[in-house]
């Protein structure tokens, strides 16, 4: 897929005019109806009472001039560069309390904005990243090493010396990569480790990172840095997926329904975009869904059907069967309490998740054939107009018919990922919660068959075969999903997984 043309497309509404180099100047336009092309700024906010703000009582002055003293490093860099590099527009994004500063503070008029942001970023001409800044002080240049000095004699027995430019770090490219855990990254490379930036990476035509050590360069073609040191990480996927240039797993705008074969494959593709973007954190948790809508439009004429909170349709309901990873070292004892999103999808995850990755078309076929659930019904109601954002919490509802057993939960272990059910101890349990869920011992929960085992050698836990659903029952006759059950890859379950699938058949509403 090559490259978007420059072109002028239509202003986002609102954008900084930085005029030029020789006439410059800052003024926030009002630019509804404007067409031009402009740049884009990918920046970590960093603390909001650090942020530049337009508030009403600044709009008027803005206006006419944004003072230098009033922008961050960050920002002033990138009306800079904008200006260097010929272009006029320069759009920044910048959230408080879930809120746009630059639309006065107003939620309603931030979730019509957040709705725009595939646009905002697919019709940039280039997103400008400051990758190594943690907040607006970071900035997007830095004080390089001008590497190390070397001697050494020549032929008239004198000493010359000779300067050489150590080896570039390109951790960078690893933690943009799908897979990875970002936060581990956080020092280095701050930027990399938002769920925010996830999106605008993906979307934008063309990045240009500003690191600690060099520029880098991103395209739906090309990944590039100063010392040449980039090529080697441009790896595709089997999927066509490449690790250093995910923007190549976006179906084409102009391409057809995909047959059956296209379509597990792109299922395949948002499996991996779901566990990179679970990899990443956001200051406001309540924000997953709204992060990843502008991601979700451009998938949307894929050909997988309705999309339902970072489920599509014709995904369902093998996709069902993500798991958390159990993260020690991110480890929280507090359970969540801000509703993100249903409960059976993957996106209400506060932690890393991996998610079901059939390989190919005759993988996903014979999943089917061992799923034993039924979906009955799903809906996901969006709380606001955008249907890819944020939806509300008992209005966004899942029902399914599935082999069940209702049973105590008698042990949760703490350092190994297992559940004791009365009866059957130390089942291989993914908590969807980072947290322990000790509150779930002494209560009942409903093990849901959601696949069969195969049969001899076939039940690898990584195919999810033998997997069941953990519900918690709520009031009313109303489940919440806490966890999947997946068979031992050492050992024998003791015959629960036979006692599972045999169930009698029950139906689930959950939210």
């Amino acid at each position: 897929m090559a490259c978007n043309a420059l072109v002028s497309p239509q202003l986002p509404t609102r954008v900084i005019d930085v005029g030029s180099v020789d006439e410059p100047r800052c003024v926030l336009v009002d630019s509804t109806g404007r067409v031009g092309a402009y740049v884009a700024l990918s920046h970590c906010w960093g603390s909001p009472g650090t942020v530049p703000k337009t508030t009403k009582a600044t709009l008027s002055q803005h206006k006419q001039c944004i003072p230098d003293s009033v922008l961050s490093n960050t920002f002033r860099h990138a009306v800079e560069i904008t200006r260097g590099l010929g272009f006029a527009y320069v759009w920044i994004d910048v959230r408080t309390n879930g809120r746009d500063v630059l639309n006065l503070d107003d939620p309603e008029d931030w979730a019509f904005e957040a709705a725009k942001m595939r646009t905002v970023y697919s019709e940039s001409a280039i997103t400008l990243a400051a990758a190594s800044a943690a907040d607006g002080k970071g900035g997007c240049y830095h004080n390089r090493s001008s590497g190390e000095e070397f001697e050494y004699p020549n032929t008239s027995d004198s000493r010359q010396s000779i300067r050489v430019r150590l080896p570039v770090d390109h951790a960078f490219f690893d933690a943009l990569s799908a897979g990875v855990q970002a936060h581990k990254s956080v020092e280095r490379f701050p930027l990399a480790t938002r769920k925010w930036v996830f999106q605008e990476r993906m979307l934008s035509p063309r990045v240009l990172y500003f690191t600690k050590h060099e520029l880098a360069w991103e395209c739906r073609t090309e990944v590039a840095c100063e010392c040449g040191g980039a090529d080697c990480l441009a790896t595709p996927h089997d999927t066509g997926y490449s690790l250093a240039m995910p923007k190549t797993s976006f179906p084409l705008a102009n391409s057809s329904a995909p047959d059956i074969s296209a379509q597990a494959a792109l299922l395949e593709r948002w499996a991996i975009l779901a566990e990179e973007y679970t990899s990443r954190s956001l200051t406001y948790p309540t924000d997953a869904l709204v992060a990843l809508s502008g991601v979700a439009r451009a998938f949307d004429a894929a050909g997988l059907g309705a999309y339902y909170a970072g489920m599509w349709e014709h995904g369902l309901p093998l996709d069902l069967s993500w798991e958390t990873v159990y993260q020690p070292d991110l480890h929280t004892a507090e359970s969540q309490t801000e509703y993100i999103a249903p409960s059976w999808s993957w996106v209400s995850s506060r932690t890393r998740v991996a998610y079901p990755r059939p390989k190919n078309l005759a993988e996903r076929t014979r999943r089917l054939q061992y799923c034993c659930t039924d979906i009955i019904r799903i809906t996901s109601i969006p709380a606001k107009t955008d249907p890819f954002g944020h939806v509300l919490e008992y209005e966004s509802r899942l029902e399914i018919s599935a082999p069940a057993l209702c049973l105590s939960v008698t042990g949760v272990g703490v350092d190994m990922p297992d559940i004791d059910l009365f009866g059957w101890p130390a089942q291989h349990f993914a908590a969807d919660s980072n947290a322990c869920p000790t509150h779930l011992v002494a209560d009942e929960v409903w093990i849901a068959c959601l696949e069969r085992r195969r049969p001899e050698g076939q039940n690898a836990r990584g195919n999810r075969t033998g997997c069941s659903l953990v519900l918690e029952e709520l009031n009313g006759g109303i489940f919440r999903r806490v966890g999947l059950i997946m068979p031992w890859i050492t050992h024998d379950d003791g015959g629960f997984g036979e006692a599972v699938e045999a169930a009698p058949r029950k139906t689930f509403r959950i939210i």
